[in-house]
């Protein structure tokens, strides 16, 4: 009978102290499970007018809590102005995709952000005079250019693809914390990324195993200095574009850079 109610009495500490307190944490992990993943229209962002005789195409997408405004438009306008002289003769299509109705919660960015750009990817696919395109995606929005990549890989694999990732933020749905270490740079036929080692972003201050990285914390200048780490990659990678000094793949210097090692950071001074 004594022992019995041990059983009994360690059977309640156990629901007590165990079995109750999960509880709630599983209702919120399946409540934002059931958010995240909830099917939804990205059509508004994911469909836009492509011409016809389209070589190549650059694409951008911003961060979380963020808009096109604070550099992707930017980034755009710059390449279309500035074009490399490679690019001169190539017909070119440039879009800054305006993803902020999925871009504001850190749980659903990620995987609102790479269905985006797989329905992104595989139109991209279906336009049979392209040749390449060229991805750029900051913080979350590197969910975006992933999935434009696996996207377009997964209906036309002889597109080439360029992906660079800005300050890449690694965390997938909110609990897979190394996606993105994993993932990025393993679709694409070559990436860039670009880091901030003061920034505290999981996954966004070291580099990229499948990819080559550029570390670039040493060349934020005075004239700079109200920008915040997270947010210096987009800085650098816009005033280094428009200087053109920044690798391209497609009719470009890209193949330079393979004397480096993927997955070590070349520090920049």
């Amino acid at each position: 009978m004594l022992k019995l109610t041990k059983h009994k009495l360690a059977s309640l500490v156990f629901w007590w102290l165990v079995i109750i307190p999960a509880i709630p944490f599983v209702l919120v992990t399946i409540g934002i499970s059931i958010y995240v993943y909830w099917p939804r229209d990205f059509s508004s962002v994911s469909e836009f007018q492509i011409a016809k005789g389209t070589q190549y195409i650059t694409l951008s997408a911003h961060g979380v809590n963020d808009s096109p405004s604070s550099w992707s438009d930017e980034l755009q306008q710059a390449m279309t102005a500035e074009i490399y002289p490679q690019l001169q003769s190539v017909n070119q299509h440039h879009q800054s995709i305006d993803w902020q109705d999925y871009s504001d919660n850190v749980f659903l960015c990620s995987v609102a952000g790479k269905k985006i750009g797989l329905e992104i990817g595989e139109r991209l696919a279906e336009v049979l005079s392209l040749k390449a395109i060229h991805a750029v995606g900051h913080s979350c929005g590197s969910f975006v250019v992933l999935g434009i990549c696996e996207g377009l890989k997964s209906m036309n694999s002889n597109i080439l693809v360029q992906t660079s990732y800005l300050d890449p933020v690694s965390v997938y749905s909110g609990f897979y914390w190394d996606y993105g270490i994993e993932y990025f740079g393993t679709c694409a036929d070559f990436t860039d990324n670009y880091i901030d080692t003061r920034d505290t972003v999981p996954g966004s201050n070291i580099p990229l195993p499948h990819g080559f990285t550029f570390d670039v914390t040493l060349l934020q200048t005075p004239e700079y200095s109200l920008i915040p780490p997270h947010a210096w990659p987009t800085r650098y990678y816009l005033n280094a574009y428009k200087a053109q000094q920044v690798p391209i793949l497609y009719l470009g210097n890209a193949n330079t850079l393979q004397s480096y090692k993927k997955g070590e950071s070349l520090v920049l001074h």
